[in-house]
């Protein structure tokens, strides 16, 4: 094969992003897309010019496809990554794998004994400023990593459209807990998490979680995560991360990414994305093209992934303790997977 067919599961708005990413890759073709919403069907059918179905179930059974990019909510992902193995297709899932421990496991013993692939789609992995940290890490050039420490601030507007459906620990935190361990080159072990609740307990949701935790291989790691900043922010997001070791330190700060737009109406300064998704020159462009690009190249010539499945597990280990200990106001042991 010189593309790999796929289906999309899920036209939101980063379904939405996949289905028009594959249908512009040289190996990858958009044969269908599934969703409940007739009218973004329809939008999808004039776009892309693939097969719409209303039930994903039926499109696993009658579309020709190779395998599935499932973009459905958080929450959701875990009965349509069981059909689409039941069926024999491969899998791309948006991150996380799962919001509980059980299902990812679940999740995992199933593709296992299916024989079929799924890669998680944690989109810092394939960021360039990330990578390059890493890549600084894994040649001896910062040492041995000491600290780290995550962070991720994003528009109370995400908590409104959420409206309190899911914890910010799944729907943002995840990317910083997953990076962290990569750096660290270890589990987190243990975690104690604070947080405030003000303006978002209105929306059934926190303001801000901060949390510390302990590695296996002695190196801590401070998190502080938010969605509290106001609306007219210039950014979507305002994320860094760090990591300290012996021989010296890596950082990563993303607030402007080089582009500024000011206006005399609306928002007076935006900071656009210039990495994630932009589109240029018609063309979605960016870390998300280049995560899809790649699942479908090793799908197609056997080769491995580089989001390998019990690293995404274990960070969802990680947010369940950070979620007793909000319970529990203590110090928390993270299982290990």
């Amino acid at each position: 094969m010189s593309q790999l067919k796929l289906g999309v599961v899920g036209l939101g708005f980063i379904g939405y992003l996949h289905a028009r990413i594959i249908n512009e890759l040289p190996n990858a073709k958009l044969a269908a897309v599934a969703d409940t919403d007739k009218d973004v069907l329809e939008k999808a059918k004039n776009d892309f010019g693939c097969d719409i179905y209303d039930d994903y179930q039926i499109m696993l059974e009658k579309a020709d496809i190779d395998a599935v990019s499932i973009c459905t909510p958080d929450q959701f992902h875990l009965k349509p990554v069981l059909a689409a193995s039941a069926a024999g297709k491969h899998i791309l899932v948006e991150k996380p794998i799962a919001t509980t421990l059980d299902e990812a496991l679940q999740i995992k013993d199933v593709i296992e004994k299916d024989n079929v692939r799924l890669m998680v789609a944690h989109l810092l992995r394939f960021d360039p400023r990330y990578v390059r940290i890493k890549e600084e890490i894994a040649q001896g050039g910062l040492g041995e990593i000491l600290h780290l420490r995550g962070k991720r601030q994003n528009q109370r507007t995400i908590v409104e459209r959420l409206g309190g459906r899911i914890s910010m620990l799944f729907y943002v935190g995840v990317h910083d807990i997953d990076i962290v361990q990569w750096y660290a080159g270890s589990r987190i072990t243990r975690v104690y998490a604070q947080k405030v609740a003000k303006f978002n307990s209105a929306y059934d949701s926190e303001d801000c979680i901060f949390f510390l935790a302990n590695f296996a291989n002695g190196s801590l790691a401070t998190f502080e995560f938010s969605w509290a900043l106001p609306k007219n922010f210039p950014a979507g997001i305002y994320a860094s991360i760090e990591a300290v070791g012996t021989k010296g330190a890596g950082y990563v700060d993303i607030l402007e990414q080089g582009a500024r737009i000011f206006r005399e109406e609306g928002i007076a300064c935006e900071y656009p994305d210039t990495l994630h998704w932009p589109e240029t020159n018609g063309r979605i462009m960016g870390d998300l093209r280049d995560e899809i690009e790649h699942y479908a190249d090793a799908v197609l010539n056997n080769k491995e992934f580089l989001v390998p499945t019990n690293e995404v597990i274990s960070a969802i280990a990680v947010i369940e303790a950070v979620l007793k200990s909000l319970d529990t106001d203590k110090a928390v042991e993270v299982k290990q997977v």
